[in-house]
């Protein structure tokens, strides 16, 4: 964990000098306790006059301590500075480059808690809890090695002892591990389910549940509590192996320097100062058992920065591929993807989107309609078959030149806690201001930027709170128009909006096209009808694909699709007699 954590830092100079100090530091402590035996010696000899040199020179290895600790102080403050800068860039950085297939419920809370309090914890960390521990760790064996020329079988006795205490705190650390992971598991569900909880309230509240009994929040909420036991239960046996190994080895330290003196090898004031200094080497072991906590903590949160920078990066090819403009938008070929093994969402997928064309993908739900579009953008990684964004397979690509050769736009809309103007020019920040509010009006945002106190340098909230649905996706369309990539994505992208303003946009969308190849999942079949190819997508193949009129025509399951969506376009609430 140590080494771990010096490596994060990057500064091999500034590690090996904060080591070198360590271990400098930890000699003269060990000396200081040792010199001991012979002041105290001298001081109760006849001639006590002899331990004044002794005196000065335990005072000088005090304050040369002092000094060494003040340096190690610095130099670790300076790598932990280092690490809480270098930490959370590496983390963003790396967590750009992360498919988000990889991302569980489970990571994305790691992920939130290695962000935002991994360095402050790691800079801490190096001089509060690294420096005391390796002292701790490597003060006995110095003084045990030293006891070797005053008494060696009471050094022995203290170099047998070291192992035992380290494997007594060893084995009371990893009871106390068990239960801690599994309450960090809990509390992480627990934190997971009140988000859930939070964000469910309108559902909740109008079906009657305000309680927590029986739910998953209770359940989550039951299980903490049971680990928060456990894990106090597990601290108690440690404790007890603990403090038996130290009272043991306390014991034999005392009764071997007891036994020296009645054979005469040491003198009573031998005697006494060698149990002063026995009692100063197993003050280490108690200090470490005080660290034990805090150092389970840092553990974890070294755990969770490990986890982030050594997650998959989507990779790009050795040499840079540049996008051909005589090759289609989009071509599919044999797609198979699927979230767990053997069980496939998408099950050899194939077709082509030509530039200057609108592809519509119709199918039930559950066909891996937007599964799809996340495997064009490289959200996920195709299990095998390739998918070709103008005329090279997309692993090909930096992702970041393939995410400038696409627009997209989803169905969850995010915006950011900023400014409406903002959000929109997030497409494109090197918009000028006119071709920003000609996007914005495109997607028919005059409207909502008109009725907003601030117009368009209103905040539109977290999440864009302070926008409708309806209103989100057209701030997210207005984004994609600034784009202009040569090919769009479009996921229900008019779903929330009303009939008039979807005619619009799309009209907006076709006017602006130009070259640009379109794939857009769609139910309204006022979409449908414009689109130039329909890819009718069932059970993760493709079972149809044409344009309208020859898939009218095959009078396949597209047809009967689409007479099913024109039936229900009919649909009317009518009152009971």
């Amino acid at each position: 964990m140590i080494l771990q954590t010096l490596r994060l830092a990057g500064d091999r100079k500034a590690a090996v000098r904060y080591a070198c100090l360590l271990g400098l530091s930890t000699v003269l402590r060990a000396g200081a306790v040792l010199s001991l035996v012979p002041l105290l010696s001298a001081l109760f000899s006849p001639a006590p006059g002899g331990a004044l040199p002794w005196a000065l020179g335990l005072a000088a290895l005090v304050a040369a301590g002092w000094a060494c600790d003040y340096a190690v102080a610095g130099a670790g403050f300076a790598i932990g500075f280092e690490l809480l800068n270098k930490i959370e860039t590496q983390v963003v950085d790396r967590l750009r480059r992360i498919p988000l297939g990889w991302f569980t419920t489970e990571r994305r809370t790691e992920a939130q808690r290695a962000l935002t309090s991994s360095g402050r914890e790691l800079c801490q960390g190096i001089a509060h809890l690294i420096t005391p521990t390796v002292n701790a760790l490597t003060l006995p064996a110095l003084i045990g090695l030293g006891l070797l020329a005053v008494a060696p079988p009471l050094g022995l006795v203290a170099l047998a002892a070291v192992p035992v205490l380290l494997g007594a705190l060893w084995l009371s650390g990893r009871w106390m591990r068990a239960a801690d992971a599994s309450y960090a598991d809990a509390s992480g569900e627990v934190a997971n389910r009140i988000i859930e909880l939070a964000q469910s309230q309108p559902a909740l509240r109008t079906a009657g549940r305000t309680g927590v009994e029986g739910t998953a929040i209770g359940r989550a909420l039951t299980r903490q509590r049971t680990a928060a036991l456990r894990l106090i239960g597990f601290g108690i046996p440690g404790q007890l192996v603990f403090g038996l190994a130290t009272q043991v080895a306390l014991l034999a330290l005392a009764a071997t320097a007891v036994t020296q003196g009645l054979a005469g090898r040491l003198s009573a004031a031998e005697v006494v100062a060698v149990i002063i200094v026995v009692v100063r080497f197993i003050e280490p072991f108690t200090t470490l058992a005080d660290l034990s906590p805090a150092l389970e903590n840092m553990r974890g949160t070294l755990g969770r920065v490990r986890t982030m920078l050594d997650a998959p990066v989507l990779s790009g090819a050795a040499d840079e591929v540049l996008p051909r403009h005589d090759a289609p938008a989009l071509v599919l070929r044999e797609v198979r993807f699927g979230y767990e093994p053997g069980e496939d969402i998408l099950d050899g997928v194939s077709f082509t989107v030509d530039r200057g064309t609108t592809t519509a993908v119709v199918g039930p739900s559950g066909a891996g309609k937007s599964t799809l579009l996340s495997l064009i953008a490289r959200f996920h990684e195709v299990a095998s078959g390739a998918v070709e964004v103008s005329g090279h397979d997309v692993r090909a690509y930096d992702p970041a030149v393939l995410m400038g050769r696409l627009g997209i736009v989803f169905q969850d809309v995010y915006l950011f806690d900023a400014t409406l103007y903002d959000n929109v020019r997030l497409g494109n920040p090197g918009a000028s201001d006119e071709q920003v509010r000609a996007a914005a009006s495109a997607a028919q945002l005059d409207e909502v930027v008109s009725r907003l106190p601030d117009g368009f340098e209103t905040r539109v909230g977290e999440r864009g709170a302070a926008l409708s649905g309806g209103e989100r996706q057209r701030v997210s369309i207005a984004r994609a128009l600034l784009k202009d990539a040569p090919l769009l994505l479009l996921d229900e992208a008019t779903a929330a909006l009303d009939t008039a303003n979807e005619r619009a946009i799309v009209a907006a969308l076709e006017s602006s096209g130009g070259d640009r190849g379109t794939l857009i999942i769609a139910h309204r079949l006022s979409t449908i009808a414009r689109a130039d190819q329909i890819v009718f997508l069932e059970g993760g193949k493709v079972a149809e694909c044409g344009s309208l009129a020859e898939l009218i025509t095959l009078n396949g399951r597209f047809a009967s699709y689409w007479r099913h969506r024109e039936q229900a376009a009919d649909w009317s609430l009518v009152p009971s007699p």
